[in-house]
C-alpha cells in the first residue's frame, strides 16, 4: 500500500495519508517529505488538503518512538511535518477518527484544520514520559493559546469534536462522511483568490506573529508593495472596475 498518495485537481492538491495500522513512523515521514516538496514546487497548485485514509494519526509507531534523535546523519524524525508547515501556499487539514500525538502535531503544521464530528484529539506524550518530538509544544499554544495547550500537554488528556470546536483547535466541525467534501469546498474559495495573495496573507501572518508590531506592520507593508507589482494584482483591480469575477494567474 502506498503511505502517501499525492492528487492533484486544477489548483487543489490532496496529500491523503495511509499510516500503517494508524501509526507514524520513519517511512511515512520520509514519503510526507517528498510530497510536500513536490506540492510546494508546483506554481499551478494554490491550495494543498492533507488527510489521511481512516484514523489521522494514532501517534508514532513503537520503532518510531524508540528511535534517538540529534543523530547528524539521520533527519529528524518529524522532517515530514515539518517539510509540510513549509509548505507556501494555503494548507488544510481534514481530520477524521482519532488524531493524537504526532497526528495532531502533523495537523498543526496547517493552516486550517477541519475536524470531522467524530474525532477525538490528544497529545498524550507525556503519559509515556516524552514530549512531543515534531512541533507539538511550539504550535499547540501558537493554536490554542498558553493554557489550553498547557493543559493538553501537561495531562494528556483526550477531547472530542465540542471541545475542540471551543477552544480554537479546528475551524469547523462537520460530519465524518462530509469531512472531505467540506475541506474541497473550503480548498475551492480559497484557489478562487490571486494565489500570491493567499500566499503573502499566509507569510505575514506566520513571521508577522513572532515580530514585535512595529516591524510586523511594517513586514505586512513590504508584502503590499510587491504584490502591487504582480499581473494579479492588476487583474484584480481591473476586474473590481468591470464588475466580473477576476482571473488570477499567478504571476
Amino acid at each position: 500500500m502506498t503511505l502517501v498518495a499525492l492528487h492533484s485537481d486544477g489548483p487543489v492538491a490532496t496529500i491523503t495519508l495511509a499510516p500503517t495500522g494508524g501509526w507514524y513512523d520513519r517511512a511515512l515521514m520520509e514519503a510526507l517529505a517528498g510530497a510536500a516538496a513536490q506540492v510546494a514546487a508546483d506554481a499551478s497548485v494554490h491550495v494543498v488538503i492533507v488527510r489521511s485514509e481512516g484514523d489521522f494519526g494514532l501517534g508514532w509507531s513503537a520503532d518510531a518512538a524508540a528511535e534517538p534523535e540529534g543523530i547528524p546523519a539521520l533527519p529528524p524524525l518529524g522532517a515530514g511535518i515539518e517539510a509540510v508547515a513549509a509548505i507556501r501556499q494555503p494548507v488544510i487539514a481534514a481530520v477524521g477518527g482519532i488524531c493524537r500525538s504526532a497526528g495532531l502535531e502533523l495537523a498543526l503544521a496547517a493552516d486550517i484544520r477541519l475536524g470531522g464530528d467524530d474525532t477525538l484529539w490528544a497529545m498524550p506524550d507525556t503519559l509515556a514520559g516524552a514530549v512531543p518530538r515534531a512541533g507539538g509544544t511550539q504550535r499547540l499554544p501558537r493554536a490554542i493559546g498558553r493554557a489550553q495547550a498547557l493543559r493538553l500537554l501537561l495531562t494528556g488528556d483526550e477531547i472530542d469534536a465540542t471541545e475542540a470546536r471551543r477552544i480554537g483547535l479546528v475551524s469547523a466541525v462537520s460530519p465524518r462522511a462530509g469531512l472531505d467534501a467540506a475541506a474541497l469546498a473550503l480548498a475551492a474559495v480559497i484557489a478562487s483568490r490571486g494565489p500570491i495573495a493567499t500566499r503573502f496573507a499566509k507569510e505575514a501572518v506566520h513571521r508577522g506573529v513572532e515580530m514585535p508590531l512595529e516591524q510586523a506592520l511594517r513586514y505586512e507593508l513590504d508584502l503590499t508593495v510587491l504584490l502591487q507589482s504582480t499581473e494579479d494584482r492588476a487583474e484584480g483591480v481591473q476586474a473590481f472596475v468591470e464588475k466580473r469575477p477576476p482571473r488570477f494567474t499567478g504571476r
